[in-house]
C-alpha cells in the first residue's frame, strides 16, 4: 500500500506536467515542422478536436513485466471521407490508412502507433497547436505516458503501475479486466480549467468539418387563401459533449450570434445553433467562404449556401422555389449519393 501511495505521488507530478514545459522539450523538432502542406494546421487541431482519439492500450504478454503499452493515435470517419484522411495523413507525414466494414459500415482509420513518429510529428503539432476540446487533457496524460515510455519505464512493473494510473483517468477509463489486474489503482485527477482561445477561424473550419451540420427545415406555417403556406428555416449546429460548454459559448462569442442549448432529454450533450437568417447570411456564410470545409461535408454547405441565396432573393415564397428547395434538402446529408 505505501508503495501505491508513493507511485501515486509520482504520477501525479508527471500529470501535472505542462504543455509549456513540452515546448521546451521539443522546440528543436517543433521548429522543423513544415506549416505550409496545403492543409492549414489550425484545421488539422480543430478536426482532432471532433474526431481523434488518444488511447493506451494495455495487452498482456509473456515479456517478463507482463503487460505490453501500445500508444496510438487515430481519427475513424465513413469511407466516403477517405481522401480527407489521406490529406491528414500527408500533414503529418506519417501513420497508416486501412479501410475496416462492422455492423454493415465501412469506415476508414488513419492510425500512428510508432513511439518515433508520436514524439516527432503528433506530441509536437498539439503542444504547437493545441487541442480546445476537453480531449486536451487525454492528450496531456497521453503526452505523460509517451514521456514514461521514452525513460523505458513501461519495462518494469512500477512503470506499467504509473501508466495504469494515468490510463484510469483517460477516455472511458479501464476495462473490467484492468481493474481486476490492478485493483488498487487510484484515479488521476482530470483538470477541468484551463486557457481557452480560438486564434485562427480554420480551427472552427476543422471543428465543423467533424462536429457542424447544415440542415433545412420546411414547416407549414399560416393558411393564405386555403393553403398552408410553407416555411424554410436553415439551422447551422454544432454538437459535443456537455463538459465541452464553455467552449461553446466561446465559440458563440466568436461569431456573434447563435444560442447554445442543453436539452433535458440529453443533458450529457451541449448544441450550438443558429436559426437567424441574417446571422446564417451574414456571419456563417462568410466563415466557409473565406475558411472552405474541407471533408465531403462541404457539399451539403454548398446546398444549404444555395438555399440561402434563394431565401434572398425570395424564392422560397414561390411554388417553383419551394420544389427547388425540397429537391435540394432531399439530397443532403443522408440523403447524399
Amino acid at each position: 500500500m505505501h508503495e501505491n501511495r508513493e507511485n501515486y505521488s509520482s504520477v501525479r507530478k508527471i500529470s501535472s506536467q505542462t504543455i509549456s514545459e513540452g515546448i521546451i522539450n521539443n522546440s528543436l523538432i517543433i521548429n522543423e515542422l513544415k506549416e505550409n502542406k496545403g492543409i492549414s494546421p489550425y484545421w488539422i487541431t480543430g478536426f482532432a478536436d471532433a474526431e481523434s482519439s488518444f488511447v493506451i492500450r494495455v495487452a498482456k504478454t509473456i515479456r517478463k513485466q507482463g503487460w505490453r503499452i501500445i500508444p496510438l493515435f487515430s481519427i475513424e470517419l465513413h469511407i466516403k471521407d477517405l481522401s480527407l484522411l489521406k490529406e491528414v495523413q500527408s500533414y503529418f507525414g506519417v501513420g497508416k490508412i486501412h479501410i475496416r466494414m462492422r455492423e454493415g459500415r465501412t469506415t476508414s482509420i488513419y492510425s500512428v502507433q510508432s513511439i518515433k513518429d508520436l514524439n516527432n510529428m503528433i506530441i509536437p503539432h498539439f503542444i504547437k497547436y493545441p487541442l480546445l476540446t476537453q480531449k486536451r487533457i487525454d492528450f496531456e496524460f497521453f503526452y505523460s505516458i509517451i514521456n514514461l515510455m521514452n525513460k523505458k519505464e513501461h519495462l518494469n512493473i512500477k512503470g506499467i503501475f504509473k501508466i495504469i494510473t494515468i490510463k484510469a483517468s483517460m477516455n472511458k477509463g479501464l476495462s473490467k479486466k484492468l481493474k481486476k489486474a490492478f485493483p488498487s489503482i487510484i484515479l488521476t485527477k482530470r483538470p477541468i480549467n484551463f486557457f481557452q482561445n480560438i486564434k485562427d477561424p480554420q480551427w472552427l473550419t476543422g471543428f465543423v468539418d467533424g462536429e457542424g451540420c447544415f440542415h433545412i427545415h420546411i414547416k407549414k406555417s399560416k393558411f393564405i387563401l386555403g393553403k398552408p403556406k410553407p416555411q424554410v428555416v436553415l439551422e447551422f449546429s454544432i454538437s459535443q459533449h456537455a463538459r465541452d460548454l464553455l467552449l461553446f459559448k466561446l465559440i458563440k462569442d466568436y461569431l456573434g450570434c447563435g444560442i447554445v442549448e442543453q436539452k433535458s432529454t440529453r443533458p450529457d450533450s451541449v448544441v450550438f445553433i443558429v436559426y437567424k437568417f441574417s446571422d446564417i447570411f451574414d456571419k456563417i456564410l462568410p466563415l466557409f467562404d473565406e475558411n472552405p470545409l474541407l471533408g465531403i461535408k462541404r457539399l451539403d454547405y454548398q446546398d444549404f449556401r444555395k438555399v440561402a441565396f434563394m431565401m434572398k432573393n425570395k424564392a422560397h415564397l414561390t411554388e417553383e422555389g419551394i420544389y427547388e428547395i425540397r429537391r435540394i434538402k432531399f439530397g443532403m446529408n443522408r440523403g447524399r449519393k
